[in-house]
């Protein structure tokens, strides 16, 4: 007896699955959803698949997952036309590298600019680097910032002028605004905590508004006591979100 049932899925597939007794699964895709946001996480070692999984959970659009790093830019080129939005995740490699798949990745990116984006930690320094400002080593020992600080906002298209604490993780930072770029973000310890482009829909955050309780535990990072502790980082990431629907 044979029976096929068809899944809706939380991202830019539906599939359909054929039940058969004597016989694997055997599944198929039927079609890509052409609205949709591109999540890419340039993980070099471990992807962030919880963070993934809470944005597919948030997202009004169905969501696509790219690992240019581990597997190329493929799915990138095949499966980008027609994103209404695009996140670029964190990463422990560094802008400075230079690596091949970073100059495709920014190549990418740079194609398709009229795409609401927006760059988290590594994509907020793959942004900055790409127009022009400056990626350094905050300190001269390369010692890590980790845990939460509080980070100002100023108003711009996606978000109010508001402050509120962020996860953060990093060495690095932007030590210089591009010229096409805005400062919209700042803390003591960080002078450019987030930028606006000028004219272009692109947002960057050095923190980590996406942080899940699992990447907390894969950071290493201490759990707060406040069970609300990473909500406004996930306020910040609904309102892109729903920037990219609208668009």
């Amino acid at each position: 007896m044979r029976h096929t049932k068809e899944i809706e899925r939380p991202n830019e597939y539906a599939t359909t699955i054929d039940w058969n007794a004597n016989a694997p699964y055997k599944i198929k895709m039927l079609s890509a959803n052409k609205d949709h946001i591109v999540v890419i996480d340039p993980a070099v070692r471990t992807p962030e698949l919880d963070c993934f999984n809470h944005l597919a959970l948030t997202s009004p659009l169905p969501l696509s997952y790219h690992l240019p790093a581990l597997h190329g830019m493929a799915t990138l080129e095949t499966e980008g036309v027609g994103a209404k939005g695009v996140i670029v995740l964190g990463s422990s490699s560094s802008v400075l590298e230079n690596r091949d798949w970073q100059v495709s990745l920014g190549r990418w990116l740079k194609q398709r600019s009229g795409v609401p984006m927006l760059g988290i930690c590594f994509g907020h320094q793959l942004f900055a680097h790409l127009y022009g400002g400056v990626v350094d080593f905050m300190y001269t020992d390369n010692r890590k910032l980790s845990g939460f600080r509080e980070v100002t906002f100023t108003a711009s298209r996606v978000w109010p002028a508001q402050k509120g604490r962020l996860t953060v993780t990093h060495r690095e930072a932007v030590l210089g605004c591009p010229p096409e770029m805005e400062v919209i973000a700042s803390s003591p310890e960080v002078a450019i905590e987030g930028l606006a482009h000028k004219t272009l829909p692109i947002w960057t955050l050095q923190a980590h508004p996406e942080a899940t309780p699992a990447f907390l535990r894969n950071m290493h990072i201490p759990a707060p006591e406040r069970g609300d502790a990473l909500d406004f980082g996930w306020s910040l990431i609904r309102s892109f979100l729903q920037y990219c629907a609208k668009a």
